[in-house]
């Protein structure tokens, strides 16, 4: 599933006449030859239902009552949810068979009418299993001939489900699936987002440093060593702060609830500095609340706010920097267009992808837009603040 697209696998009810025989339907035929006649002909050919084992549903926004993502996003959230038995309308068709497909079913949904059966309210506590609801004796899916990889094992090289999962746990297969998913990435973040740094950047482990080293060049040390130092919103493990108050000495605090937890990277960074210097590096200050207009006030003689992916605290971080004309950097990336339905782009439209973030960022503070060398979200939303007169870089 997408913020645009989601698929479903849903079983046919067959339709029968007062007499109980079973009715054929007339269907169109998808992906069918460009020849009219040869068109038609296959359309009008009669398919019997209950040969059909398995249908794919298509929900996508801007179709019947999903006219835009956040309608397919309420959808998604209150009804279209795994497990559930719920009734649809819409326009079934069948792709054409050949040596690229197997003749599969789908329907394009237009209406999301009712739930039949929670799977919440009827199962409390216990996980879906696509496999247990396969119709016993009927074929496999068609999508399931050549499997796709599993999500789990693509991540983590293990899949809970072992040899029952029904997708592919081929260690080849992974590594080329993660290749292909890299190349794609890069060229959406090229072409959608102006990413100049063209098909190889620096993996996600190194963002911490990139985005230390990109506060340096464009803010200078000098005033980020300023009062109370760099303040880290939404910090995570601390790993920007990391390296900017351990290794740079630059003075930094960490604002975030959850308790801080270093990697093995910085483990063995401590461990060497402490043999070669005899003594261990500090860490920096980790504040353990939420960042609101509650606690602002705490926190007014910073030097800069930076925030990297902060989340739901991305326009906490502007609002601070606003209020208190405090310079700031914010790499965005969740958008959560539920929690912030006031966020509107240019165009008067909900923010609900990365990009209209940004945009609304840059709209709302008049700030600046660089690229991190970097995979994943690294367009940065940075301001210099009025009192602030060093040199910059729009692209690191």
């Amino acid at each position: 599933m997408s913020k645009r697209l989601a698929f479903y696998d849903i079983a046919c009810e067959l339709a029968k006449d007062e007499n109980g025989t079973t009715l054929h339907g007339v269907f169109p035929c998808r992906n069918c030859d460009d020849d009219a006649s040869t068109s038609v002909a296959q359309a009008t050919a009669k398919t019997d239902l209950s040969t059909i084992d398995l249908i794919e549903a298509v929900a996508k926004s801007g179709i019947g009552t999903f006219p835009d993502d956040a309608a397919l996003a309420r959808a998604q959230k209150t009804m279209l949810k795994l497990g559930n038995v719920v009734e649809v309308l819409g326009s079934l068709s069948r792709r054409k068979e050949d040596d690229n497909a197997h003749g599969e079913w789908s329907v394009q949904m237009t209406h999301a009418v009712r739930v039949v059966e929670c799977w919440n309210t009827k199962n409390p506590g216990k996980c879906f299993n696509r496999a247990e609801h396969v119709r016993a004796g009927g074929a496999a899916a068609p999508s399931m001939v050549t499997p796709s990889p599993c999500k789990f094992f693509i991540n983590n090289g293990v899949c809970a489900k072992g040899d029952a999962c029904a997708y592919a746990h081929d260690r080849q297969a992974r590594a080329d699936w993660i290749v292909t998913r890299k190349a794609n990435r890069r060229q959406i973040a090229i072409s959608t987002y102006g990413d100049p740094h063209g098909e190889t950047v620096a993996s996600k482990s190194m963002r911490a440093q990139i985005f230390a080293e990109f506060l340096c060049l464009t803010f200078g040390e000098d005033v980020l060593r300023r009062g109370d130092g760099v303040l880290d919103v939404a910090g995570g493990r601390g790993d920007v702060s990391f390296e900017l108050h351990t290794k740079r000495n630059i003075k930094s605090t960490l604002v975030e609830p959850r308790e801080r937890k270093l990697n093995k990277s910085q483990h063995k960074y401590l461990k060497k500095f402490k043999v070669s210097r005899g003594e261990t590096p500090p860490l920096c200050e980790q504040v353990r609340q939420e960042f609101t207009p509650e606690n602002f006030n705490a926190f007014a003689e910073c030097s800069v706010v930076i925030g990297m992916h902060p989340d739901e605290a991305t326009e906490a971080i502007v609002n601070f920097a606003m209020e208190y004309n405090k310079p700031f950097a914010i790499v965005p990336c969740c958008v959560f267009p539920e929690l912030f339905p006031h966020r509107r782009d240019a165009k008067g439209d909900l923010v609900t992808e990365r990009l209209q973030l940004v945009e609304y960022l840059v709209l709302k503070t008049r700030a600046r837009v660089a690229h991190l060398d970097m995979e994943g979200a690294n367009q940065v939303v940075y301001s210099l603040g009025d009192a602030h007169s060093h040199s910059h870089s729009e692209i690191l």
